[in-house]
């Protein structure tokens, strides 16, 4: 048996007595890889995989970057975007490049924070970096930031990337990668160590120069102490995505790419699509390859995401009405038997954290690791949801001689409104950026605003299926402003209604936006109806005609944020809702929401932060229920918070209504429950009480004077 063929037996078993161990990962202790290798990041039902490559300096390669990959490394343990320097891409289409405007944003922010400039390299195909300039364009250039933060490469045959090799190799429309790493020198052997002799104090000398001369002239190199140093490592990336990329990859021989003597291919990764990956051409070109390991990268319908967004959503659902999160089934698994005619061929299926390291260690070998990956049976939360109940019932008996039930106010009605996002900038671990969906009994249903990833958080919510047929009933997509936050999900949502109802989606969108959806619908040929707002708002004929297709009344005025940005009012014969986007306050806003039965305000800042918000062109809590009251609006619902504002909203030296409510990811607004979710405000510190109180130091020190607490 070669030497190659033992230690990929060695590894294969050390992954299956891993597979068969029943263990619960604690996922807050997880430290970031110290060794080089690679870990699968997304691979979900609501997210496409990508690979995370870490070399040893933690520098960090990211290999394809979909929608919702940043909030996926976000909230991984381990896992930092400020340590991504290049990005590399397969293939031009949504599910490799939706994330990479969201990255550019956080590492810009971060290194403003941090006062270092490291610039974020995109290599790529002329599509993939024409896709990133036309985020920069007029309307994109308050957002992706100069080109200190974001650099656009095109890959060359060769490069040298901090030390790694690369090699490019194209196909058709598609490319696959060659890593060739370091060698590496053999872990320190301590027989050889204490043969030779050599005193502790002379230790950091031997290995910082190579070599030491012991008492009596004896030389000790480095080597003398060592194990024998292993062949450096490669792996391979590959991709096809058609029939004839297959044929074309199926006659490639990568093994004439590596130096046998020097080099050892370990591990192929496949991007390739699902239904190319059971033919007989690709069948054969694994096989072909059987000596390695085998990383199947795939949508997995079994793997759950997010742990904290999990378990925040199953404590507040056990006392409020916030929607169950979709549970996923074993429909749609991908069957490996299907992918290989050898069964000596070792393929895995990527799971979200599923990390192969490059090099052995004296404390782990190299090969799969799994010690990271999130099981299903990780979401159990029912003490916390026991804990929950007993704390809002408490809380509810203590307060019912003050707090008599209440009747819903005179003559409300509305739609149900469901929050997808509810925090601003970019996705953080608790909250997805902004999406609301609106639904009525009348059948009209639209979405305000689309940020990142709001199919994912509907793919979360309810399933593949259903989230296929709500965005298939849209009359619209209504984009309040050009900032990404509100808009990085749109092609998402459009190129789901295309599928369904084989025509354009219409969007309702600033006149600024027109160039980029020109330009995306054309390089993804996903079709789109777009409605400019300004044209809208200028002509009254044009307004009453999409009233009139819509069955819904359209009212417009301009916003106090960036340029182009607009506040809405949507009526029935039967409800009225009016949805703010970002503004500063807003007298105008005030007259097309008048006698509103939801206003829908954002709220980034609570008050004491005023002059911050105002910096910003953003509404503070006090600001946000004053024009509630002053558009005379029967339910206020506040949104958009900041980023410091987690699991709890801003709700610190705060005198709230009782018709205000805090909205959550996945809170669902309905004419039955909005009474619940207002009373439900002045318990949420005591659901979380730890970040109730780092929130409440927070808002000491910003102000230097005390706080009250519960």
């Amino acid at each position: 048996m070669k030497l190659s063929s033992l230690r990929l037996a060695l590894r294969r078993l050390q992954y299956k007595v891993s597979v068969a161990g029943s263990f619960e990962p604690h996922l807050h202790s997880v430290a970031p890889m110290a060794v080089a290798g690679i870990q699968v990041v997304g691979g979900t039902p609501a997210i496409s995989p990508s690979l995370l490559f870490t070399d040893s300096k933690n520098k960090g390669f990211l290999i394809n970057a979909g929608e919702g990959i940043q909030r996926m490394i976000l909230e991984s343990p381990g896992l930092r975007i400020s340590n991504i320097t290049d990005i590399l891409t397969t293939r031009f289409d949504y599910n490799t490049v939706a994330s990479i405007p969201g990255i550019s944003l956080f590492r810009r922010d971060q290194q403003n924070v941090n006062t270092t400039h490291n610039p974020l390299t995109v290599w790529g195909t002329n599509n993939v970096n024409g896709f990133l300039r036309s985020t920069q364009l007029d309307c994109f250039a308050d957002e992706v930031g100069s080109d200190r933060h974001l650099v656009l490469k095109n890959l060359k045959d060769l490069e040298i990337l901090g030390g790694i090799t690369v090699k490019i190799v194209p196909l058709i429309s598609s490319n696959c990668y060659v890593f060739y790493l370091p060698q590496k020198d053999g872990n320190v052997n301590k027989m050889k160590l204490k043969e030779m002799n050599v005193p502790k104090k002379l230790l950091a000398t031997l290995f910082k120069t190579g070599s030491v001369e012991l008492a009596g002239g004896k030389i000790v190199t480095k080597s003398d102490v060592l194990d024998p140093v292993e062949p450096a490592p490669v792996f391979i990336i590959v991709d096809a995505q058609s029939d004839e990329e297959c044929k074309v990859l199926s006659k490639m021989d990568f093994n004439a790419m590596i130096d046998e003597s020097k080099q050892t291919l370990m591990l192929m990764v496949h991007f390739s699509g699902r239904d190319i990956t059971v033919s007989d051409n690709y069948r054969k070109f694994i096989d072909s390859y059987k000596d390695i390991d085998h990383l199947l990268m795939c949508k997995n319908p079994l793997s759950r995401i997010l742990f904290d967004c999990a378990q925040r959503n199953a404590i507040m659902s056990s006392v409020l009405p916030v929607e169950k999160l979709y549970e996923p089934t074993e429909e749609g698994s991908t069957d490996l038997t299907n992918m290989t005619k050898d069964p000596e061929t070792s393929i895995t299926l990527s799971e979200h954290l599923l990390r192969y390291s490059m090099y052995p260690t004296q404390k782990s070998s190299a090969g799969w690791h799994r010690n990271n990956v999130i099981l299903k049976k990780s979401f159990n939360f029912k003490n916390e949801e026991v804990s929950a109940k007993k704390i809002y019932n408490c809380f509810i008996a203590d307060q019912k001689p003050e707090m008599p039930a209440k009747k819903l106010r005179r003559g409300f009605s509305c739609p149900d409104i469901t929050f997808l996002g509810t925090t601003s900038t970019y996705s953080s671990t608790f909250r997805n950026v902004s999406g609301i969906l609106l639904q009525c009994s009348e059948g009209f249903s639209a979405l305000l605003d689309a940020g990142e990833m709001t199919v994912g958080q509907m793919i979360r919510l309810y399933g593949p299926d259903k989230t296929k047929e709500l965005i298939g009933k849209l009359n619209f997509l209504y984009i309040s402003h050009i900032h990404f936050d509100h808009c990085g999900g749109s092609m998402s949502v459009a190129e789901y209604y295309y599928q369904v109802n084989d025509k354009p989606l219409t969007i309702i969108c600033p006149i600024r936006m027109l160039p980029w959806f020109k330009y995306l619908s054309s390089v993804f040929k996903i079709p789109l109806n777009l409605v400019p707002i300004g044209k809208l708002y200028q002509d009254k004929t044009m307004l009453d005609d999409l009233t009139k297709e819509h069955g819904v009344k359209i009212d417009l005025c301009p916003a106090m944020h960036t340029r182009d940005s607009w506040c809405v009012a949507l009526a029935s014969e039967n409800w009225k809702v009016a949805y703010s986007g970002d503004t500063l306050p807003n007298s105008k806003f005030v007259d097309i929401g008048q006698d509103c039965d939801i206003l829908i305000h954002e709220a980034t800042h609570q008050s004491t932060l005023a002059e911050d918000a105002a910096k910003k062109k953003h509404s503070t809590v006090g600001q946000a229920i004053e024009i509630g009251k002053q558009m005379k609006a029967r339910y206020t619902a506040l949104t958009h918070f900041s980023l410091r504002y987690q699991k709890l909203p801003p709700i610190i030296d705060e005198t709230v209504p009782d018709n205000v409510l805090f909205a959550h990811d996945f809170t669902k607004i309905t004419k039955e429950n909005v009474e619940t979710w207002c009373r439900a405000t002045d318990a949420l510190p005591l659901l979380f009480p730890d970040h109730y109180k780092d929130l409440s130091k927070q808002s000491y020190y910003k102000n230097k004077k005390p706080f009250n607490t519960l």
